[in-house]
Protein backbone atom coordinates (compact mmCIF):
# COMPACT_ATOMS: atom_id res chain seq x y z
CA UNK A 1 0.00 0.00 0.00
CA UNK A 2 1.05 2.90 -0.52
CA UNK A 3 0.57 6.32 1.22
CA UNK A 4 1.90 10.04 -0.53
CA UNK A 5 4.46 8.12 -2.42
CA UNK A 6 5.43 6.03 0.58
CA UNK A 7 5.30 2.74 0.72
CA UNK A 8 3.02 1.26 3.80
CA UNK A 9 3.93 -2.67 4.58
CA UNK A 10 0.41 -5.26 5.13
CA UNK A 11 0.80 -8.34 5.73
CA UNK A 12 -0.15 -10.52 2.81
CA UNK A 13 -3.81 -11.27 4.43
CA UNK A 14 -4.30 -7.58 5.88
CA UNK A 15 -4.26 -6.40 1.75
CA UNK A 16 -6.49 -9.02 0.94
CA UNK A 17 -9.06 -7.97 3.29
CA UNK A 18 -8.12 -4.10 1.87
CA UNK A 19 -8.25 -5.27 -1.35
CA UNK A 20 -11.95 -6.91 -0.93
CA UNK A 21 -13.38 -4.12 0.96
CA UNK A 22 -12.66 -1.73 -1.24
CA UNK A 23 -13.43 -3.62 -4.40
CA UNK A 24 -17.06 -3.77 -2.66
CA UNK A 25 -17.00 -0.47 -1.23
CA UNK A 26 -20.90 -0.29 -2.38
CA UNK A 27 -22.07 -2.62 -0.27
CA UNK A 28 -21.63 -4.06 3.51
CA UNK A 29 -19.58 -7.31 3.04
CA UNK A 30 -20.52 -9.90 5.72
CA UNK A 31 -18.62 -11.36 8.17
CA UNK A 32 -19.20 -14.90 6.54
CA UNK A 33 -17.94 -13.75 3.01
CA UNK A 34 -14.60 -11.94 4.64
CA UNK A 35 -14.00 -15.29 6.53
CA UNK A 36 -14.57 -17.97 3.33
CA UNK A 37 -12.43 -15.36 1.01
CA UNK A 38 -9.72 -14.65 3.66
CA UNK A 39 -9.55 -18.21 4.88
CA UNK A 40 -10.52 -20.41 2.34
CA UNK A 41 -10.42 -23.67 3.69
CA UNK A 42 -9.63 -23.12 7.07
CA UNK A 43 -11.65 -23.02 9.98
CA UNK A 44 -10.98 -19.81 11.81
CA UNK A 45 -13.22 -17.94 14.58
CA UNK A 46 -14.57 -14.56 13.95
CA UNK A 47 -11.50 -13.39 16.66
CA UNK A 48 -9.27 -13.72 13.52
CA UNK A 49 -11.42 -11.40 11.56
CA UNK A 50 -11.50 -8.86 14.27
CA UNK A 51 -7.77 -8.70 14.36
CA UNK A 52 -7.59 -8.55 11.07
CA UNK A 53 -9.92 -5.18 10.98
CA UNK A 54 -8.36 -3.84 13.70
CA UNK A 55 -4.59 -4.48 12.05
CA UNK A 56 -6.05 -2.59 8.92
CA UNK A 57 -7.96 0.47 10.44
CA UNK A 58 -4.26 0.94 12.02
CA UNK A 59 -2.49 1.02 8.61
CA UNK A 60 -5.08 3.24 7.61
CA UNK A 61 -4.52 5.56 10.39
CA UNK A 62 -1.35 6.52 9.02
CA UNK A 63 -3.53 8.25 5.94
CA UNK A 64 -6.41 9.58 8.43
CA UNK A 65 -8.81 7.12 7.18
CA UNK A 66 -8.62 5.06 10.80
CA UNK A 67 -12.47 5.38 10.31
CA UNK A 68 -12.94 4.00 6.73
CA UNK A 69 -13.64 0.54 7.73
CA UNK A 70 -17.23 0.96 9.21
CA UNK A 71 -18.76 -1.77 11.37
CA UNK A 72 -22.48 -2.74 10.76
CA UNK A 73 -23.71 -4.30 14.07
CA UNK A 74 -24.85 -7.72 13.41
CA UNK A 75 -24.09 -7.59 9.36
CA UNK A 76 -20.70 -6.96 8.70
CA UNK A 77 -18.27 -4.43 7.10
CA UNK A 78 -17.98 -1.63 4.37
CA UNK A 79 -15.25 0.48 2.86
CA UNK A 80 -17.03 4.05 3.64
CA UNK A 81 -15.24 7.08 3.65
CA UNK A 82 -18.04 9.58 2.94
CA UNK A 83 -19.03 11.77 6.21
CA UNK A 84 -19.86 9.54 9.03
CA UNK A 85 -23.70 8.26 9.30
CA UNK A 86 -26.09 8.53 12.51
CA UNK A 87 -25.27 5.37 14.57
CA UNK A 88 -28.84 3.16 14.33
CA UNK A 89 -28.88 -0.71 13.93
CA UNK A 90 -28.67 -1.06 9.98
CA UNK A 91 -25.80 1.56 9.99
CA UNK A 92 -22.57 1.81 11.50
CA UNK A 93 -21.71 0.69 15.21
CA UNK A 94 -18.69 3.16 16.39
CA UNK A 95 -18.98 2.09 20.09
CA UNK A 96 -15.20 0.81 19.54
CA UNK A 97 -12.77 2.98 20.82
CA UNK A 98 -10.10 3.25 17.75
CA UNK A 99 -13.20 5.03 16.14
CA UNK A 100 -13.50 8.06 18.55
CA UNK A 101 -11.34 10.79 19.21
CA UNK A 102 -10.15 10.17 22.31
CA UNK A 103 -7.61 7.36 21.35
CA UNK A 104 -7.15 8.66 17.46
CA UNK A 105 -3.39 9.99 18.65
CA UNK A 106 -2.91 6.48 20.31
CA UNK A 107 -3.90 4.72 17.15
CA UNK A 108 -1.76 7.37 14.87
CA UNK A 109 1.55 6.24 16.93
CA UNK A 110 0.69 2.10 17.48
CA UNK A 111 0.16 2.22 13.37
CA UNK A 112 3.70 4.01 13.13
CA UNK A 113 5.22 1.32 15.43
CA UNK A 114 6.03 4.52 18.14
CA UNK A 115 5.36 2.08 20.83
CA UNK A 116 5.83 4.34 23.97
CA UNK A 117 4.17 7.42 22.58
CA UNK A 118 1.39 4.78 22.18
CA UNK A 119 1.53 3.81 25.21
CA UNK A 120 1.03 6.80 26.80
CA UNK A 121 -1.24 7.72 24.55
CA UNK A 122 -3.60 4.88 25.64
CA UNK A 123 -3.39 5.62 29.43
CA UNK A 124 -4.06 9.20 28.67
CA UNK A 125 -7.66 7.93 26.70
CA UNK A 126 -8.16 5.79 29.31
CA UNK A 127 -8.30 8.21 32.40
CA UNK A 128 -10.53 10.24 29.79
CA UNK A 129 -12.78 7.46 29.45
CA UNK A 130 -11.88 3.46 29.89
CA UNK A 131 -11.24 1.83 26.98
CA UNK A 132 -12.50 -1.41 25.46
CA UNK A 133 -11.35 -4.72 25.61
CA UNK A 134 -10.00 -3.76 21.68
CA UNK A 135 -7.92 -0.54 22.72
CA UNK A 136 -6.74 -2.18 26.13
CA UNK A 137 -4.95 -5.29 24.00
CA UNK A 138 -3.39 -2.80 21.32
CA UNK A 139 -1.95 -0.89 24.65
CA UNK A 140 -1.20 -3.78 26.24
CA UNK A 141 1.23 -5.07 22.52
CA UNK A 142 2.41 -1.34 22.64
CA UNK A 143 3.98 -2.20 26.00
CA UNK A 144 5.31 -5.18 25.49
CA UNK A 145 7.06 -4.45 21.67
CA UNK A 146 8.62 -1.58 23.58
CA UNK A 147 10.53 -4.41 25.93
CA UNK A 148 7.88 -3.29 29.27
CA UNK A 149 6.16 -6.16 30.02
CA UNK A 150 5.17 -5.09 33.62
CA UNK A 151 3.04 -2.45 31.68
CA UNK A 152 1.24 -4.86 30.10
CA UNK A 153 -0.23 -6.34 32.93
CA UNK A 154 -3.34 -4.19 33.68
CA UNK A 155 -5.00 -3.56 29.91
CA UNK A 156 -4.66 -7.33 29.64
CA UNK A 157 -6.18 -8.11 32.78
CA UNK A 158 -8.43 -5.38 32.22
CA UNK A 159 -9.28 -6.91 28.35
CA UNK A 160 -9.38 -10.40 29.61
CA UNK A 161 -12.41 -9.23 31.76
CA UNK A 162 -14.25 -7.09 29.23
CA UNK A 163 -13.94 -9.82 26.35
CA UNK A 164 -15.20 -12.50 28.40
CA UNK A 165 -18.48 -9.98 30.03
CA UNK A 166 -19.32 -9.60 25.89
CA UNK A 167 -19.06 -13.74 25.92
CA UNK A 168 -15.78 -13.77 23.35
CA UNK A 169 -14.07 -16.48 24.83
CA UNK A 170 -11.54 -17.27 22.20
CA UNK A 171 -10.45 -12.95 22.43
CA UNK A 172 -10.53 -13.82 26.18
CA UNK A 173 -8.03 -16.80 25.63
CA UNK A 174 -5.93 -14.86 23.49
CA UNK A 175 -5.14 -12.27 26.18
CA UNK A 176 -4.81 -14.57 29.44
CA UNK A 177 -2.74 -16.86 27.14
CA UNK A 178 -0.81 -13.23 26.89
CA UNK A 179 -1.02 -12.69 30.53
CA UNK A 180 0.80 -16.34 31.36
CA UNK A 181 3.76 -15.60 29.43
CA UNK A 182 4.06 -12.39 31.32
CA UNK A 183 3.51 -14.30 34.42
CA UNK A 184 5.84 -16.98 33.48
CA UNK A 185 8.82 -14.54 32.89
CA UNK A 186 8.27 -12.44 36.03
CA UNK A 187 8.34 -16.24 37.89
CA UNK A 188 4.95 -16.72 39.10
CA UNK A 189 4.40 -19.94 37.88
CA UNK A 190 1.21 -20.42 40.04
CA UNK A 191 -0.14 -17.66 38.62
CA UNK A 192 1.09 -18.82 34.82
CA UNK A 193 -0.51 -22.41 35.33
CA UNK A 194 -3.85 -20.57 36.27
CA UNK A 195 -3.79 -18.42 33.44
CA UNK A 196 -3.18 -21.14 30.87
CA UNK A 197 -6.02 -23.53 32.51
CA UNK A 198 -8.64 -20.73 32.22
CA UNK A 199 -7.47 -20.24 28.28
CA UNK A 200 -8.14 -24.11 28.20
CA UNK A 201 -11.44 -23.60 29.47
CA UNK A 202 -12.60 -20.75 27.61
CA UNK A 203 -11.51 -22.42 24.37
CA UNK A 204 -12.92 -25.71 25.24
CA UNK A 205 -15.81 -26.29 22.43
CA UNK A 206 -14.64 -24.26 20.09
CA UNK A 207 -13.26 -24.98 17.05
CA UNK A 208 -9.26 -25.77 17.00
CA UNK A 209 -7.68 -22.32 15.70
CA UNK A 210 -4.72 -19.93 16.25
CA UNK A 211 -5.82 -19.63 20.17
CA UNK A 212 -5.53 -23.51 20.47
CA UNK A 213 -2.13 -22.66 18.67
CA UNK A 214 -0.81 -20.32 21.09
CA UNK A 215 -1.99 -22.23 23.57
CA UNK A 216 -0.22 -25.44 22.67
CA UNK A 217 3.14 -23.04 22.49
CA UNK A 218 2.55 -21.72 25.95
CA UNK A 219 2.21 -24.89 27.68
CA UNK A 220 5.44 -25.91 25.89
CA UNK A 221 6.70 -22.47 27.79
CA UNK A 222 5.82 -24.37 31.55
CA UNK A 223 7.02 -27.72 30.44
CA UNK A 224 10.16 -26.42 29.62
CA UNK A 225 10.23 -24.42 32.89
CA UNK A 226 9.50 -26.89 34.58
CA UNK A 227 11.64 -29.27 33.39
CA UNK A 228 9.72 -31.57 31.95
CA UNK A 229 11.09 -32.54 28.32
CA UNK A 230 9.01 -34.77 26.90
CA UNK A 231 6.15 -32.70 27.69
CA UNK A 232 7.54 -29.58 26.01
CA UNK A 233 8.76 -31.24 23.12
CA UNK A 234 4.86 -32.73 22.40
CA UNK A 235 3.23 -29.19 22.81
CA UNK A 236 6.07 -27.75 20.76
CA UNK A 237 5.22 -30.18 17.70
CA UNK A 238 1.25 -29.55 18.49
CA UNK A 239 1.54 -26.20 18.20
CA UNK A 240 3.60 -26.01 15.16
CA UNK A 241 1.54 -28.11 13.23
CA UNK A 242 -1.56 -25.91 14.16
CA UNK A 243 0.41 -23.07 12.44
CA UNK A 244 1.34 -25.17 9.52
CA UNK A 245 -2.63 -26.15 9.35
CA UNK A 246 -3.91 -22.50 9.75
CA UNK A 247 -0.85 -20.95 7.64
CA UNK A 248 -0.55 -18.88 10.34
CA UNK A 249 3.40 -18.36 10.35
CA UNK A 250 3.45 -17.09 14.12
CA UNK A 251 2.44 -20.27 15.70
CA UNK A 252 4.42 -22.49 13.43
CA UNK A 253 7.91 -20.33 14.31
CA UNK A 254 7.27 -20.56 18.13
CA UNK A 255 6.63 -24.23 17.40
CA UNK A 256 9.48 -24.94 15.76
CA UNK A 257 11.95 -22.58 18.22
CA UNK A 258 10.65 -24.39 21.28
CA UNK A 259 10.89 -28.05 19.99
CA UNK A 260 14.71 -26.78 19.09
CA UNK A 261 15.01 -25.62 22.91
CA UNK A 262 13.57 -28.82 24.08
CA UNK A 263 15.79 -31.08 21.51
CA UNK A 264 19.06 -29.00 22.49
CA UNK A 265 18.39 -29.54 26.41
CA UNK A 266 17.84 -32.90 25.86
CA UNK A 267 21.41 -33.36 24.79
CA UNK A 268 20.06 -33.32 20.93
CA UNK A 269 22.50 -29.70 20.67
CA UNK A 270 23.02 -30.39 16.65
CA UNK A 271 19.32 -30.62 15.61
CA UNK A 272 17.84 -28.31 18.26
CA UNK A 273 20.10 -25.06 17.08
CA UNK A 274 19.30 -26.37 13.31
CA UNK A 275 15.34 -26.02 13.90
CA UNK A 276 16.23 -22.90 15.91
CA UNK A 277 17.70 -21.46 12.96
CA UNK A 278 14.80 -22.05 11.16
CA UNK A 279 12.64 -20.06 13.20
CA UNK A 280 15.06 -16.98 13.28
CA UNK A 281 15.08 -17.42 9.68
CA UNK A 282 11.87 -17.21 9.02
CA UNK A 283 11.15 -13.83 11.29
CA UNK A 284 13.93 -12.27 9.07
CA UNK A 285 11.95 -13.70 5.94
CA UNK A 286 9.04 -11.73 6.99
CA UNK A 287 5.37 -12.36 7.81
CA UNK A 288 5.85 -12.65 11.35
CA UNK A 289 4.39 -10.45 14.07
CA UNK A 290 6.93 -8.02 16.13
CA UNK A 291 6.14 -10.01 19.44
CA UNK A 292 7.08 -13.17 18.06
CA UNK A 293 9.84 -11.72 16.46
CA UNK A 294 11.46 -10.52 19.50
CA UNK A 295 10.60 -13.89 21.27
CA UNK A 296 12.18 -15.96 19.02
CA UNK A 297 15.57 -13.77 18.67
CA UNK A 298 15.46 -13.94 22.18
CA UNK A 299 15.55 -17.40 23.01
CA UNK A 300 17.77 -18.35 19.82
CA UNK A 301 20.66 -16.11 21.05
CA UNK A 302 19.71 -17.49 24.86
CA UNK A 303 20.92 -21.06 23.39
CA UNK A 304 23.34 -19.83 21.59
CA UNK A 305 25.03 -18.59 24.84
CA UNK A 306 24.26 -21.65 26.81
CA UNK A 307 26.00 -23.77 24.25
CA UNK A 308 28.71 -21.61 23.87
CA UNK A 309 27.82 -21.20 20.17
CA UNK A 310 29.38 -17.14 19.74
CA UNK A 311 29.67 -17.31 16.10
CA UNK A 312 26.00 -18.38 15.64
CA UNK A 313 24.87 -15.65 18.83
CA UNK A 314 27.18 -12.83 16.79
CA UNK A 315 25.39 -13.72 13.31
CA UNK A 316 22.13 -13.81 14.39
CA UNK A 317 22.69 -10.45 17.35
CA UNK A 318 23.84 -8.88 13.87
CA UNK A 319 20.70 -9.83 11.55
CA UNK A 320 18.16 -9.16 14.17
CA UNK A 321 19.37 -5.99 15.13
CA UNK A 322 18.73 -4.74 11.28
CA UNK A 323 15.39 -6.43 11.78
CA UNK A 324 14.66 -4.74 15.01
CA UNK A 325 15.26 -1.50 13.47
CA UNK A 326 13.37 -2.23 10.05
CA UNK A 327 10.52 -3.36 12.76
CA UNK A 328 10.73 -0.26 14.98
CA UNK A 329 10.76 -2.56 18.61
CA UNK A 330 13.18 -2.46 21.29
CA UNK A 331 16.30 -4.53 20.03
CA UNK A 332 17.68 -5.14 23.13
CA UNK A 333 15.07 -5.77 26.27
CA UNK A 334 15.23 -7.68 29.84
CA UNK A 335 16.78 -11.00 29.27
CA UNK A 336 18.09 -10.28 25.79
CA UNK A 337 20.18 -7.35 27.16
CA UNK A 338 21.90 -10.26 29.33
CA UNK A 339 22.46 -12.21 26.51
CA UNK A 340 23.82 -9.58 24.75
CA UNK A 341 26.48 -8.61 27.54
CA UNK A 342 27.49 -12.46 27.58
CA UNK A 343 28.18 -11.60 24.21
CA UNK A 344 30.61 -8.31 24.27
CA UNK A 345 32.04 -10.61 27.45
CA UNK A 346 33.40 -13.34 25.83
CA UNK A 347 34.83 -11.65 23.38
CA UNK A 348 36.75 -9.34 25.60
CA UNK A 349 34.69 -6.45 25.72
CA UNK A 350 33.92 -6.50 29.47
CA UNK A 351 33.07 -2.23 29.78
CA UNK A 352 30.61 -2.42 26.87
CA UNK A 353 29.00 -6.07 29.16
CA UNK A 354 29.20 -3.48 31.78
CA UNK A 355 27.03 -1.47 30.78
CA UNK A 356 24.77 -3.13 29.09
CA UNK A 357 23.86 -5.03 31.92
CA UNK A 358 23.69 -1.47 34.27
CA UNK A 359 21.28 -0.38 31.17
CA UNK A 360 18.61 -3.97 31.57
CA UNK A 361 18.68 -3.49 35.33
CA UNK A 362 15.51 -1.67 35.93
CA UNK A 363 13.89 -3.18 32.84
CA UNK A 364 14.71 -6.90 34.16
CA UNK A 365 13.60 -5.55 37.63
CA UNK A 366 10.42 -5.03 36.26
CA UNK A 367 9.58 -7.20 33.40
CA UNK A 368 11.81 -10.28 33.38
CA UNK A 369 13.06 -10.97 37.16
CA UNK A 370 13.87 -14.23 36.71
CA UNK A 371 16.91 -13.04 34.42
CA UNK A 372 18.26 -11.50 37.64
CA UNK A 373 20.07 -13.82 38.70
CA UNK A 374 21.57 -14.82 35.15
CA UNK A 375 22.94 -11.00 35.38
CA UNK A 376 24.25 -11.28 38.59
CA UNK A 377 26.24 -14.47 37.36
CA UNK A 378 27.72 -12.56 34.54
CA UNK A 379 28.51 -9.52 37.10
CA UNK A 380 30.34 -12.47 38.84
CA UNK A 381 32.31 -13.21 35.72
CA UNK A 382 33.14 -10.22 34.97
CA UNK A 383 34.38 -9.54 39.10
CA UNK A 384 36.53 -12.60 38.70
CA UNK A 385 38.35 -11.33 35.56
CA UNK A 386 39.34 -8.22 37.43
CA UNK A 387 40.66 -10.42 40.27
CA UNK A 388 37.87 -8.35 42.58
CA UNK A 389 37.20 -12.23 44.58
CA UNK A 390 34.98 -11.05 47.33
CA UNK A 391 32.72 -8.85 44.92
CA UNK A 392 32.68 -11.72 42.38
CA UNK A 393 31.83 -14.30 45.43
CA UNK A 394 28.91 -11.94 46.93
CA UNK A 395 27.20 -11.24 42.88
CA UNK A 396 27.49 -15.49 42.39
CA UNK A 397 25.56 -15.77 46.30
CA UNK A 398 23.16 -13.06 44.73
CA UNK A 399 22.67 -15.42 41.36
CA UNK A 400 21.70 -18.58 43.40
CA UNK A 401 19.83 -16.41 45.71
CA UNK A 402 17.26 -15.26 42.52
CA UNK A 403 17.32 -19.22 41.06
CA UNK A 404 20.20 -19.34 39.02
CA UNK A 405 23.13 -21.38 39.66
CA UNK A 406 26.40 -19.48 38.91
CA UNK A 407 28.50 -22.00 37.45
CA UNK A 408 31.02 -22.38 35.83
CA UNK A 409 32.04 -19.11 37.27
CA UNK A 410 31.73 -19.52 41.01
CA UNK A 411 33.42 -22.85 40.61
CA UNK A 412 36.64 -21.82 38.74
CA UNK A 413 36.50 -19.26 41.93
CA UNK A 414 35.96 -21.44 44.43
CA UNK A 415 39.06 -23.47 42.60
CA UNK A 416 41.45 -20.78 42.81
CA UNK A 417 40.29 -20.35 46.48
CA UNK A 418 41.60 -23.74 46.98
CA UNK A 419 38.30 -25.31 47.41
CA UNK A 420 38.41 -27.97 44.58
CA UNK A 421 36.14 -30.73 46.07
CA UNK A 422 33.09 -28.20 46.53
CA UNK A 423 33.58 -26.85 42.85
CA UNK A 424 33.32 -30.19 41.61
CA UNK A 425 30.54 -31.31 43.38
CA UNK A 426 28.54 -27.91 42.71
CA UNK A 427 29.36 -28.41 38.74
CA UNK A 428 27.87 -31.85 38.98
CA UNK A 429 24.69 -30.80 41.16
CA UNK A 430 24.49 -28.17 38.68
CA UNK A 431 24.92 -30.50 35.43
CA UNK A 432 22.46 -33.07 37.15
CA UNK A 433 19.22 -30.28 37.10
CA UNK A 434 16.70 -31.27 34.75
CA UNK A 435 14.95 -28.27 33.73
CA UNK A 436 15.70 -26.68 30.27
CA UNK A 437 18.80 -24.14 30.81
CA UNK A 438 20.75 -26.66 33.00
CA UNK A 439 20.00 -28.91 30.09
CA UNK A 440 22.34 -26.60 27.76
CA UNK A 441 24.97 -26.09 29.99
CA UNK A 442 25.26 -29.61 31.24
CA UNK A 443 28.02 -30.13 28.43
CA UNK A 444 30.11 -27.19 29.97
CA UNK A 445 29.64 -27.58 33.57
CA UNK A 446 30.40 -31.33 32.93
CA UNK A 447 34.04 -30.00 30.85
CA UNK A 448 35.00 -27.90 33.53
CA UNK A 449 33.90 -30.27 36.80
CA UNK A 450 36.96 -32.65 34.88
CA UNK A 451 39.39 -29.78 34.28
CA UNK A 452 39.06 -29.20 37.99
CA UNK A 453 39.54 -32.53 38.73
CA UNK A 454 42.30 -32.83 37.15
CA UNK A 455 43.98 -29.63 37.83
CA UNK A 456 43.45 -30.78 41.91
CA UNK A 457 44.93 -34.21 41.15
CA UNK A 458 41.68 -36.28 41.79
CA UNK A 459 42.14 -38.53 38.39
CA UNK A 460 39.78 -41.20 38.98
CA UNK A 461 36.98 -37.98 39.08
CA UNK A 462 38.33 -36.39 36.45
CA UNK A 463 38.56 -39.65 34.34
CA UNK A 464 35.15 -40.54 35.37
CA UNK A 465 33.93 -37.43 34.22
CA UNK A 466 35.74 -37.73 30.71
CA UNK A 467 34.19 -40.80 30.32
CA UNK A 468 30.67 -39.15 30.60
CA UNK A 469 31.17 -36.97 27.73
CA UNK A 470 32.88 -39.19 25.56
CA UNK A 471 29.00 -41.13 25.72
CA UNK A 472 27.36 -37.84 25.36
CA UNK A 473 29.24 -36.12 22.76
CA UNK A 474 25.90 -34.48 21.57
CA UNK A 475 26.41 -32.57 24.37
CA UNK A 476 29.37 -30.88 23.51
CA UNK A 477 30.06 -31.00 19.83
CA UNK A 478 29.07 -27.81 19.06
CA UNK A 479 30.25 -24.53 20.37
CA UNK A 480 32.59 -23.41 22.21
CA UNK A 481 32.14 -26.56 25.15
CA UNK A 482 34.38 -28.73 21.95
CA UNK A 483 37.14 -26.51 23.26
CA UNK A 484 36.39 -26.91 26.84
CA UNK A 485 36.42 -30.49 26.90
CA UNK A 486 39.67 -30.86 24.67
CA UNK A 487 41.48 -28.54 27.61
CA UNK A 488 39.86 -30.72 30.31
CA UNK A 489 41.10 -33.73 28.89
CA UNK A 490 44.95 -31.85 27.83
CA UNK A 491 44.42 -31.11 31.81
CA UNK A 492 44.19 -35.32 32.65
CA UNK A 493 46.59 -36.20 30.21
CA UNK A 494 49.09 -33.61 31.89
CA UNK A 495 48.30 -34.77 35.39
CA UNK A 496 48.89 -38.34 33.88
CA UNK A 497 52.58 -37.43 32.90
CA UNK A 498 51.57 -37.75 29.07
CA UNK A 499 53.41 -34.12 28.54
CA UNK A 500 53.62 -34.12 25.00
CA UNK A 501 50.50 -35.25 23.93
CA UNK A 502 48.74 -32.82 26.61
CA UNK A 503 50.46 -29.99 24.57
CA UNK A 504 49.21 -31.09 21.27
CA UNK A 505 45.42 -31.04 23.23
CA UNK A 506 46.39 -27.46 24.84
CA UNK A 507 47.13 -26.30 21.27
CA UNK A 508 44.08 -27.68 20.18
CA UNK A 509 41.94 -26.42 22.47
CA UNK A 510 43.15 -22.95 21.86
CA UNK A 511 42.16 -22.98 18.18
CA UNK A 512 39.29 -23.99 18.92
CA UNK A 513 38.19 -21.74 21.27
CA UNK A 514 39.37 -18.99 19.12
CA UNK A 515 37.41 -20.10 15.90
CA UNK A 516 34.22 -20.33 18.16
CA UNK A 517 34.64 -16.96 19.07
CA UNK A 518 35.66 -17.33 22.70
CA UNK A 519 38.20 -15.10 22.82
CA UNK A 520 38.60 -15.20 26.54
CA UNK A 521 38.59 -18.53 27.31
CA UNK A 522 41.40 -18.86 24.46
CA UNK A 523 43.84 -16.29 26.36
CA UNK A 524 43.60 -18.43 29.66
CA UNK A 525 43.99 -21.50 27.81
CA UNK A 526 47.21 -19.68 26.77
CA UNK A 527 47.95 -18.65 30.29
CA UNK A 528 48.01 -22.39 31.31
CA UNK A 529 49.78 -23.70 28.67
CA UNK A 530 52.25 -21.06 29.33
CA UNK A 531 52.75 -22.58 32.90
CA UNK A 532 52.96 -25.84 31.76
CA UNK A 533 55.64 -24.82 29.29
CA UNK A 534 57.31 -23.16 32.67
CA UNK A 535 56.92 -26.43 34.53
CA UNK A 536 59.10 -27.95 31.64
CA UNK A 537 61.60 -25.43 31.45
CA UNK A 538 61.02 -24.16 27.84
CA UNK A 539 60.69 -20.65 28.72
CA UNK A 540 61.07 -18.91 25.24
CA UNK A 541 57.65 -20.92 24.49
CA UNK A 542 56.14 -19.60 27.75
CA UNK A 543 56.95 -16.27 26.91
CA UNK A 544 54.99 -16.07 23.12
CA UNK A 545 52.55 -17.91 24.92
CA UNK A 546 51.97 -15.22 27.74
CA UNK A 547 52.60 -11.91 25.46
CA UNK A 548 49.54 -13.64 23.13
CA UNK A 549 47.49 -14.27 26.48
CA UNK A 550 48.58 -10.49 27.78
CA UNK A 551 47.37 -8.91 24.08
CA UNK A 552 43.48 -9.71 25.27
CA UNK A 553 43.88 -9.37 28.81
CA UNK A 554 45.13 -5.83 28.22
CA UNK A 555 42.77 -5.10 25.70
CA UNK A 556 39.69 -6.47 28.05
CA UNK A 557 40.97 -4.35 30.59
CA UNK A 558 41.16 -7.74 32.60
CA UNK A 559 43.31 -7.15 35.65
CA UNK A 560 42.80 -10.11 37.26
CA UNK A 561 44.03 -12.35 34.68
CA UNK A 562 46.80 -9.95 33.82
CA UNK A 563 47.93 -10.37 37.36
CA UNK A 564 48.13 -13.85 36.69
CA UNK A 565 50.45 -13.61 34.18
CA UNK A 566 52.99 -11.23 35.67
CA UNK A 567 53.22 -13.45 38.59
CA UNK A 568 53.99 -16.49 36.25
CA UNK A 569 56.12 -14.22 34.80
CA UNK A 570 57.99 -13.37 38.15
CA UNK A 571 58.10 -17.58 38.62
CA UNK A 572 59.37 -18.06 35.11
CA UNK A 573 62.21 -15.43 35.81
CA UNK A 574 63.08 -16.75 38.72
CA UNK A 575 63.33 -20.65 37.57
CA UNK A 576 65.54 -19.40 34.42
CA UNK A 577 67.89 -17.43 36.82
CA UNK A 578 68.79 -20.73 38.81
Amino acid sequence: MRLKGREVSLQPLIFDLLWHLVENQDRVVSKEELLDTLWSGVIVTESSLQRAVSLARAALQQGGLGEAIRNYARRGYRFHIDALEPVTDATPHDAAPHETSATTEADRCFAHAQWKAAMQGFAEADRAAPLDAESLERWANAALYAGDLASAVLPLERAAVSYSSRGEHEAAARVTIGLARIQLESLNVAVAQGCLRRATRLLSGLPRGEQHGFLAWMTARLYLNNGDLPEAIRYALEARDIGRALQNTDIETMGLLLWGIGLQANGETTLGMELQDEAAAAVLAGDISPLVGGLVYCGVISSCCNCGDWPRAEQWTDSFTRWCERSNIETFSGACLIHRAEIFAVSGKLDQARDTISRGDSIIRSGAPWALGDAYRLMGDLHLACGEMDAAERDYQHAYQHGFDPYPGYAILLHRRGRSGEAIRGLKRAAALTHWLAGERRGCCLAHAAEIAALAGQLDEARALLEILDQSPKLWESGAVTGQVERARAEFLWATGQEDEAFGLFRRAIETLKRKRAIMDAALARLRLAEAFVARGEHAAADMELHAAEAVFEAAGATGYLAQCQALRTTAMRASSK
